[in-house]
């Protein structure tokens, strides 16, 4: 009873781990083309280069794993129809529900793997890369000394002419010039003929060693105040910040750093604020009507006059006027001031209502995600196995490209509509399952026209081959 399962299964745990790594392959030479400048610039030690990458493989392997699925699946069942495996099982009885049933099996327990992963491995290695990155941002470049180049540091700018020996954090220089700009209110130069260069990254400090050189200075105020010093040996030390990599470790979690159970607790929190802020919108507002807007039956009504009177800019009549009749213009302006006082709170309670609402679409549409992508899994499965029937290939190239086009598929599905959920247009959990539902039924509409024997795109060519011909034979005539 095992034995199909089990050939079925090791089907697709070579092309499985192949493509997984192909794919994790891609990501990170994307990752290491768009970060190298960063990491030449920083003078970064390999052990953290390492620790940067490592920790972007937890992203990489979330998006990767439903998309080798997908390719695995579409090579497997491609080498088996090719090889005419499927069309022996099915002869001797087998349906093609029961090939499947082994591989979704599998693909379930991936599912429920890469949601257990989503919640509890990929928030903290974001939450850790990005703190990384935002250490390796404020790190200051290497110093990098180069003749003729001039070199940019804060308050000094130096260039030599000659190189004589060179090591890590030592340089030994011939014809420096120095521009002292630290104090404002000095121009001051220094050439030496000979420079020892000490870089202290530790103490985030350069130490200079001058030989047999001369200090000009003169002030900026008074031009006439110029001194000039000559000096055998020199000693100077400049002040470079962040030349170290500083762990500075955050306590802020952004939306992809945080677990699906935490984000529904803030949601949960959120929705409490709404409420409150909904109830002290109702206690600003219903006190203001009652003030302003109570009604009494005038006296000339009581009478039977027959006056009709009306509210200002309405065409409806209204039997109550204001308690405030005729009211002076001291109290006009101060009703005019209290009305737009009170107009300024429902604006700031209506925008925290906002900021509240919107904060909870975005977090659900994380929520979501962590489950939605696992699920594609499944999806790739069902939309996978009947397509790798059909192209009756096993090669990687096939599979790929099917596997490619139906993954940026569902990927620009994905990324619209989390784009229209953040901006409130649709439910974030319809934004996030669309994908899975729209795929997942195009793929069970193709399991079943395959179990079927039937096609599963229906093209009548007839009339239109007929129609060339007709007019093919009317431009012979001719």
């Amino acid at each position: 009873m095992l034995i199909l399962p089990r050939y079925i299964i090791r089907q697709h745990i070579g092309p499985f781990v192949f493509g997984c790594l192909v794919i994790t392959l891609l990501f990170l030479l994307n990752l290491i083309f768009r970060e190298l400048g960063r990491f030449l610039s920083k003078g970064l030690d390999i052990l953290t280069v390492i620790e940067f990458f490592f920790l972007n493989l937890a992203w990489i392997i979330a998006l990767s794993v439903p998309m080798a699925v997908l390719t695995a699946t579409l090579m497997a069942f491609g080498r088996l129809s090719a090889d005419n495996e499927i069309t022996a099982i099915k002869a001797s009885g087998i349906s093609l529900y029961r090939i499947i049933a082994p591989v979704l099996i599998a693909s379930t327990g991936l599912a429920i793997f890469l949601i257990w992963f989503n919640n509890n491995v990929l928030p903290d290695f974001n939450h850790r890369v990005r703190v990384l990155t935002s250490n390796i941002t404020t790190k200051r470049p290497t110093i990098d000394i180069e003749p003729g180049v001039m070199l940019q540091m804060d308050n000094f700018n130096l260039m030599v002419q000659k190189i004589l020996e060179e090591k890590e954090g030592f340089s030994l220089v011939r014809n420096i010039v120095i521009f002292d700009k630290s104090n404002p209110r000095y121009n001051k130069t220094i050439a030496a003929e000979r420079a020892e260069i000490l870089v202290d990254a530790d103490n985030d400090q350069v130490l200079l060693t001058l030989y047999n050189g001369e200090m000009h200075e003169i002030e900026w105020a008074k031009l006439e105040n110029y001194r000039s010093l000559k000096f055998p040996r020199h000693s100077l030390s400049i002040i470079v910040p962040n030349m170290k990599l500083n762990r500075i470790e955050s306590e802020y979690y952004g939306d992809r750093e945080k677990s699906a159970q935490v984000m529904l607790k803030e949601v949960r929190g959120n929705r409490q604020q709404i409420l409150k802020k909904s109830a002290q919108l109702n206690a600003i507002i219903l006190p203001a009507l009652n003030r302003f807007l109570e009604l009494e039956l005038p006296d000339s009504l009581q009478q039977n006059d027959g006056i009709n009177y009306r509210l200002a800019g309405s065409t409806k009549p209204y039997a109550y006027l204001p308690k405030w009749k005729q009211p002076e213009s001291n109290r006009i302006e101060r009703l005019i001031s209290e009305h737009r006082k009170l107009l300024q709170k429902v604006k700031n309670e209506k925008s925290l209502i906002a900021n509240y609402t919107r904060k909870n679409h975005v977090l659900l549409v994380e929520v979501h995600k962590k489950y939605s992508i696992p699920v594609a899994c499944i999806v790739f499965i069902i939309i996978g196995a009947p397509l790798g029937i059909l192209s009756r290939r096993g090669n990687m190239a096939v599979s790929g490209g099917i596997g490619l086009f139906f993954f940026i598929l569902y990927w620009a599905f994905l990324i619209a509509g989390e784009e229209l959920a953040d901006r409130q247009f649709i439910s974030p959990a319809v934004a996030m399952w669309a994908p899975n539902v729209i795929v997942g039924l195009f793929g069970v509409y193709l399991v079943v026209s395959t179990v079927k024997e039937t096609r599963f795109l229906h093209f009548n060519l007839n009339p239109l081959l007929q129609y060339f011909k007709n007019k093919f034979k009317f431009v012979n005539k001719i």
